[in-house]
């Protein structure tokens, strides 16, 4: 793997914000804050509830504002929230399993603003299906999907079908829609009125359809993209499998389409890249930062926050240790199911509109589970095996990852297990990750017995050599990341720009919702990113305080009816 240092250079405006915080971020940069403090009054006491990037940006990017007074609450015994880079053995911290994010293409461009200001280095790509050499694995039959090359021929015509309506676009019901590859240029030149109308005329056709739904209705009707309609179930099946990308997302086919859609357009199916070093060094950095002689890592506390009210125009916060703190200004990143059942934000309009608690209660936040196995070696390089497998069995995806490209007899890190939704509801009965370890492997041993007889951890020891997580029963998450459902989408619309209510002192609470589960891209740590700038933003407009031009509060604004 060759590494080289992120670079976010080109412009990548996001298709519901048609605004790019990469500018507004490098000018922060240069100026050294993203604002600054009213010279006239004191600087506010502000509580940032979780200590994921979100919070830590949040953060980091206050105390450089000026904002001395910040106290940052996280429930964990760790920072970094979802993004969680865990060894395997503490003496070779490089070999990591990511239970959290692992994907980060160069689009998402506030998250590389980041990686380039910490020198956080990336791989040239992620060991997607297609780009590395991948078995694909249909009703008992095993199929070679060369590196870069055409999918292997069963899968062609959903494979041609899919490339030609990124390109083309569609017809549904005499309505054309814009080819997503054009509505991308669109947005990388800034021609926004046209980006607009495009993405408008797809939300008002699509906005109540599922994945599935929705391409069942592109592909089977009587104007195919590529011209060749797709069968049910056969085709539908076989898309399920290959996917648009990343691998299989036939878990995710009842996930809104629009939701789907969006990841598309905003190119984050595309390159995705690998952090060597892992992404808590992220985390780790924004923490150890020295800013005015402090710290954050000096400002976390490693308590829990419960219930959040008002009194006496502050706002209160009370901590697992019964503690009750009073701050001016209070962030929270928590997810949004505990927004509603640990902080009660939702009990009444203290502090959020009716819309914007339903939007609260009612997102959908996905399960999700991974198990990583420690090998000896990296036997997939030694015996020609293919990098990649991706099955319709209960192996669904089986990625082979190299953390020590330069050492060839040097050990091998195995994403044996990353499944979505249903797939991941299933292993929570398998509780025992040395059981579940052997049930991955006693599937693919039987189209597979090659790679599953490989699938031992180094000396044979399930304690130390599998690492595993279950996102929906962490009791700090219950639950992965937001993924819409249909009809969904108006409830990205509310949380994200909930932030914007420090616009207006009648409606301003001085509580802003941040975190990727209040962002048009949940799952992505550019939304984490994107909400913690607004967040930042909109504490010190509130206090009076002075921003930088081109900032969201002024920059941004919803233009879609959802």
């Amino acid at each position: 793997m060759n590494n080289h240092v992120a670079s976010s250079q080109s412009s990548s405006p996001t298709v519901d914000l048609l605004y790019d915080y990469a500018p507004f971020l490098e000018r922060t940069a240069s100026d050294g804050a993203v604002g600054s403090l009213s010279p006239c009054g004191s600087s506010p006491r502000v509580a940032i509830v979780g200590a994921g990037i979100s919070g830590l940006v949040a953060a980091t990017e206050l105390m450089r504002a000026g904002v001395s007074n910040v106290t940052v609450f996280e429930a964990r015994d760790r920072i970094g929230g979802r993004i969680w880079s865990q060894a395997f053995d503490p003496r070779h911290p490089h070999l990591i399993a990511e239970m959290g994010a692992m994907r980060f293409p160069p689009s998402a461009t506030g998250l590389f603003h980041y990686l380039d200001r910490y020198n956080i280095a990336t791989t040239a790509s992620f060991p997607d299906p297609g780009v590395v050499d991948t078995e694909l694995h249909y009703r008992g039959t095993s199929h070679i999907w060369r590196a870069r090359r055409p999918p292997p021929p069963l899968f062609t015509c959903v494979h041609k079908g899919w490339r030609a309506f990124l390109q083309e676009g569609c017809e549904i019901n005499g309505t054309s829609l814009v080819a997503p590859a054009q509505i991308s240029a669109m947005l990388k030149s800034q021609r926004f009125n046209e980006v607009q109308a495009a993405w408008q005329t797809w939300l008002d056709v699509f906005r109540d359809s599922s994945f599935y739904s929705a391409i069942v209705a592109i592909f089977a009707g009587s104007r195919p993209p590529g011209g060749i309609k797709w069968t049910r179930p056969c085709d539908f099946e076989l898309f399920g499998s290959l996917g648009i990308g990343s691998g299989g997302f036939l878990p995710v086919y009842q996930a809104g389409f629009t939701e789907i859609m969006r990841l598309v357009i905003n190119g984050y199916m595309d390159d995705q890249r690998l952090i060597p070093c892992g992404i808590s060094t992220l985390a780790d950095r924004l923490a150890g930062e020295e800013i005015r002689g402090h710290t954050v890592a000096e400002k976390v506390r490693f308590n829990a926050v419960g219930r959040i009210y008002k009194e006496g125009g502050e706002i209160r916060l009370v901590t697992d240790q019964n503690e009750v703190m009073a701050f001016d200004r209070v962030i929270v990143t928590s997810n949004n199911r505990a927004m509603q059942m640990v902080h009660c934000l939702t009990d009444d309009e203290t502090f959020l509109s009716r819309d914007v608690s339903r939007a609260v209660r009612e997102t959908h936040l996905t399960g999700s589970s991974k198990l990583f196995m420690l090998t000896r070696d990296k036997f997939w390089i030694d015996k020609e095996l293919p990098v990649t497998i991706q099955s319709d069995s209960f192996a669904r995806g089986v990625y082979c990852l190299d953390y020590e490209p330069h050492k060839p007899d040097g050990r091998g890190v195995v994403l044996l297990s990353y499944t979505w939704e249903d797939d991941a509801h299933k292993l929570l009965s398998v509780p025992d990750k040395k059981q579940r370890c052997e049930r991955f492997v006693d599937d693919l041993a039987t189209f597979h017995p090659e790679l599953a007889r490989h699938l031992v951890p180094v000396d044979g020891d399930y304690e130390r050599g599998v690492l595993h997580h279950d996102w929906l029963t962490d009791p700090h998450s219950a639950g992965a990341f937001k993924l819409n459902y249909p009809g969904e989408d108006i409830y990205s619309q509310r949380l994200f720009f909930q932030f914007q209510t420090a616009n207006d002192p009648e409606s301003d609470t001085g509580l802003y919702l941040a975190g990727c589960g209040c962002s048009f891209t949940g799952g992505w740590i550019e939304g984490a990113v994107q909400t913690a700038i607004n967040s930042t933003c909109a504490v010190i407009r509130s206090v009076g305080g002075h921003l930088l031009p081109g900032n969201p509060l002024d920059g941004i604004r919803s233009a879609y009816h959802y």
